[in-house]
């Protein structure tokens, strides 16, 4: 009997020492470094694959590579090891998408998903999440911007010591990319959002700006129809509701992303962002599911920044479990009501600004402040005494006024020619079919009359603010058009892309510049319009009153030989190039008008 308990012993001993081993083996580098360091790629790779040769819950894979040849880790936590989104969807889960260094100086997902997932598959804490919740995780998703990796990036930022730049290799902020899609990161992001339609997205950030006491603040597309109004509505009076009240009791208070009325002051009032789809939880919303940004506060230690996002992680999770059954119908009627024609029948609001009505009182966690005059720069200098926290009581506005919208057509027809926008239309997630063409059809177009394009680039190409006319046109089909009939699911992400009054449009970026500004070459040379111009007014008795009133009102005109030219040139030119200015995504208003075209 004693020597039975003594191998009794023994083994539990030894059990005891796997456990320690195994638990070092696990211990994060951040975590080694007392949360001063964060892991540079390959360790962090090299961590994501002991996970999972450690755990059968956990998949280590890729979802891309970047210009400069790194693989786009991803991580997918299962209960039962699966690694599908038709397997897990099959068993009844949620899908969680945790993202980190979309920003890669800005690392604090990173650590945090790997030591909530390291908790969860090894230390077994919290691993019941799992049962109802399934977790993809990019724990670095700008990899080229992370090896970029160095002291002096985001000098203003608490912790880690060395870190990577906010850009990626090609200089892009993915976070202005949702739409375009310029980048490769971003195109094989949209791959892999595409394939899993996670029901809640999480990125997460760190913020510059005001000083306060939060460790963490939030960004969701809760106060505007970015989202659709059921799943606003369950945003903001369950989930928001939630995330508040649970931060709150594990000793990390949030507050939503905002800024000051007026810098630094918090008794002026606080407005909240509001995020379109080139950001990541405008785009999510776009796509009528929930994105959460996560903006951990810059000053800060990394440590509180890292322990607030793991427990952030685990409320969503826990969130989104016990929200199973409801978040799983709201998106089913919201993907149905965005693909009906009642959808259709409000505009769709592209731009918020903040209203001066329906604002809250809300307690705001500050620190007491000091204005001096620096003896540095002369200016006044705002300083914080982190040893007196005051509690601010101030306006939370709350409600927003749309300052564009349209209202959608029944479809778009998009022209053969533009294979860059049909790949991002596939992208997207936007169906379409091609048209055999040779049909006339009424359609609403818009035209382009001139644009302003931006003094300097961004994100690689040059803003454009164009001008336009809208009208109804009867015009013939090109063979191989594309229909974008709107009765689908993203109905909102095409509208984003094709109309050129969206923020971030494809017109906006560029992608139609050649018909935003015709084409400036014109072959037909000025003195040929003496021959022409006897020719039209011989043939168009308007055109010869229009001539001569002009004359006769224009004495200046009368006199100037290249003007009168000129008057016949802009005509001939205008006829030779009637469809150069069109935007080749036209609107159809009448839905009798899809029935009767050959697919």
């Amino acid at each position: 009997m004693k020597s039975i308990l003594l191998i009794c012993a023994m083994l539990l001993g030894w059990n005891s020492m796997v456990r320690a081993a195994d638990d070092k083996r696990f211990v994060t580098d951040c975590e080694l470094s007392d949360f001063v360091k964060t892991p540079r790629y390959a360790e962090t790779v090299a961590y994501a694959q002991r996970l999972a040769e450690a755990s059968p819950m956990v998949h280590y894979t890729t979802f891309g590579v970047s210009p400069e040849g790194r693989e786009l880790p991803l991580l997918i936590v299962d209960k039962e090891g699966l690694a599908s989104p038709e397997e897990i969807r099959a068993r009844g889960r949620m899908i969680l998408l945790v993202e980190a260094c979309i920003h890669s100086g800005e690392p604090d997902g990173k650590d945090a998903g790997y030591m909530w997932i390291r908790d969860m598959v090894i230390r077994k804490q919290g691993v019941e999440v799992l049962d109802r919740v399934s977790v993809l995780f990019i724990p670095i998703f700008n990899v080229d911007g992370h090896e970029n990796f160095g002291a002096r990036n985001r000098i203003n930022q608490n912790g880690p010591e060395e870190l990577g730049t906010r850009v990626t290799g090609q200089l892009l902020n993915l976070n202005r990319d949702f739409l375009k899609a310029d980048a490769p990161e971003m195109r094989a992001w949209l791959t892999l959002y595409n394939r899993w339609m996670p029901e809640l997205f999480v990125d997460v950030h760190v913020t510059n700006g005001a000083d306060f006491q939060y460790v963490m603040t939030y960004g969701l597309e809760s106060h505007t129809s970015f989202l659709e109004e059921g799943l606003r509505q369950w945003t903001e009076q369950r989930f928001e509701r939630q995330l508040n009240e649970r931060m709150a009791a594990v000793g990390f208070p949030i507050f939503p992303y905002f800024e000051f009325r007026n810098y630094n002051q918090p008794e002026s009032g606080i407005l909240i962002d509001v995020f379109d789809p080139r950001y990541s939880n405008g785009y999510a919303s776009v796509r009528n599911r929930i994105g959460l940004l996560l903006e951990n506060h810059i000053y800060k230690p990394y440590k509180q920044r890292v322990l607030a996002t793991i427990e952030m992680l685990k409320a969503c999770a826990q969130i989104l479990g016990e929200e199973q059954q409801t978040l799983t119908a709201l998106i089913r009627q919201a993907d149905a009501r965005v693909a009906s024609s009642d959808f259709r029948k409000q505009p769709l609001a592209f731009e918020f600004v903040p209203a001066n009505r329906d604002s809250v009182m809300v307690d705001f966690l500050s620190w007491e402040r000091d204005t001096t005059i620096s003896d540095l720069s002369g200016a006044p200098w705002v300083t914080h005494n982190y040893e007196k926290p005051k509690t601010v009581r101030t306006s939370l506005i709350t409600s927003f006024d749309s300052t564009i919208s349209v209202q959608l057509p029944e479809a778009y027809i998009l022209m053969p020619q533009w294979d860059k926008v049909r790949e991002l239309l596939d992208l997207h997630g936007v169906r379409y079919t091609r048209l055999n063409g040779g049909e006339r059809i009424s359609v609403e177009t818009y035209r382009y009359t001139g644009a302003t394009f931006a003094t300097r680039q961004s994100e690689g190409r040059i803003p454009v603010k164009a001008a336009y006319t809208t009208q109804t046109e009867e015009l013939l089909l090109p063979p191989g058009a594309l229909l974008i009939d709107m009765n689908q699911p993203s109905a909102k992400a095409a509208a984003w892309l094709l109309e050129p009054s969206a923020p971030g449009s494809l017109t906006y970026w560029g992608f139609f510049n050649q018909v935003v500004q015709a084409p400036g070459e014109f072959w037909v040379s000025l003195p040929y319009m003496e021959v022409k111009g006897r020719e039209l007014l011989q043939k168009d008795p308007a055109l010869k009153a229009e001539f001569e009133a002009k004359k006769a009102s224009d004495p200046a005109f009368a006199k100037n030989p290249e003007a009168i030219l000129r008057f016949f040139y802009d005509r001939v030119k205008k006829a030779s190039e009637q469809n150069a200015e069109i935007h080749p995504a036209w609107r159809v208003m009448d839905r009798s008008q899809i029935t009767r075209l050959d697919i």
